[in-house]
């Protein structure tokens, strides 16, 4: 595995996020990279609204990927706790 395996993989990391990524083409993966894109806009509009005593919650909600473990079915539950308690952030954003 040392002298044959991982240097192969480690020649194939540019092949990482292209056409023949087949491992980027799970459901897990689409997940993950959804969620970054979410992230992006959580971020957005955090600094969109963000003023001095609003900052506390700002940094609650931008900790919430955090709380996304795991692999597989453990990652899913996860996604579905921290996206819970996310949207409970934004309504008291909201006011």
């Amino acid at each position: 595995m040392l002298d044959y395996a991982f240097p192969l993989m480690a020649k194939m990391k540019g092949l990482r996020g292209g056409p023949f990524d087949i491992f980027g083409k799970t459901e897990e993966r689409k997940m993950e990279r959804g969620l970054m894109a979410d992230y992006e806009v959580t971020l957005d509009r955090l600094s969109a609204g963000l003023k001095p005593e609003s900052l506390p919650l700002a940094l609650k909600i931008a900790e919430i990927p955090q709380a996304i473990r795991g692999y597989g079915h453990v990652k899913e539950a996860s996604v579905v706790t921290a996206k819970a308690a996310e949207a409970k952030l934004w309504e008291q954003w909201a006011g």
